[in-house]
C-alpha cells in the first residue's frame, strides 16, 4: 500500500514541478500586438506601445502597457490571460481612455 502512496506523491510533485516552468509572451511581441489590433484608436494612429515585461503564461495573469499616439497622448492597455494551451498564450488587450 505504500508504493501506490508514494508513486502518487511523486506524481503529484513532477506535476508540480511541470507547471510551474510555464511559458511567458515576450514584452515585444505584446507591444506589436497592441500597435496592431488598437493602434488605429488613438489619434493619427500608435506612435508606439511599452510594456513593463513578459506577459506571464498563466491564465489571469496582467501587464499594464502605455500606447503613445502620434499626438503625444497616451492610453494605457491592460492585458490579461484568457487561456493557455501548451505554448499557445491567448490574451485580451483594454485599452482606457486617453490621458
Amino acid at each position: 500500500m505504500r508504493k501506490p502512496t508514494a508513486l502518487a506523491l511523486l506524481g503529484a510533485a513532477l506535476l508540480a514541478a511541470l507547471t510551474a516552468c510555464s511559458a511567458s509572451v515576450a514584452a515585444a511581441d505584446v507591444e506589436q500586438q497592441i500597435s496592431d489590433k488598437i493602434g488605429g484608436q488613438m489619434v493619427g494612429g500608435a506612435l508606439g506601445v511599452s510594456c513593463p515585461g513578459d506577459l506571464p503564461g498563466e491564465v489571469g495573469a496582467t501587464i499594464t502597457c502605455t500606447m503613445t499616439g502620434n499626438d503625444f497622448t497616451q492610453r494605457d492597455v491592460q492585458v490579461t490571460v484568457t487561456s493557455v494551451d501548451g505554448s499557445q498564450i491567448n490574451f485580451d488587450m483594454q485599452a482606457s481612455p486617453a490621458r
